[in-house]
């Protein structure tokens, strides 16, 4: 049976317009962790089974952002300076194809927590 996540945005520009945006998406199941990165160390997090290609909605959302935190999609190495929220598989996959597994680095003098939620489609084509 299928789950419905439900999304919501508000973004302004101070003195300047306003964008907002809500909807809806059904996965098949979604995953929510809380994960803590130990200050200096990396850490490997598994967000789904095998490739990451059925991702449909990605939140990773640190507890403090910081330029000190990052991780790697891929080849990639994406900074944790604030909320990355990607919605629909074409956002989920500028990440990299196969995000599957994600490698936070803590380069920071403190304990990192981070919070992620990840719905997919369990049957894809």
């Amino acid at each position: 049976m299928a789950e419905k996540i439900g999304w919501t945005y508000s973004v302004q520009a101070l003195g300047g317009p306003t964008v907002t945006g809500s909807g809806s998406m059904l996965v098949d199941s979604y995953v929510k962790l809380s994960v803590v990165v130990p200050k200096k160390k990396t850490l490997d997090v598994e967000i789904q089974p095998g490739a990451g290609s059925s991702l449909q909605i990605l939140l990773i959302q640190p507890v403090t952002p910081s330029p000190d935190l990052s991780y790697k999609a891929g080849a990639d190495t994406v900074v944790l300076d604030g909320p990355h929220v990607l919605i629909g598989s074409g956002a989920v996959n500028l990440l990299a194809a196969s995000v599957g597994k994600l490698t936070f680095d803590n380069k920071s003098d403190v304990d990192a927590g981070i919070s992620i939620l990840a719905g997919r489609d369990a049957t894809p084509p």
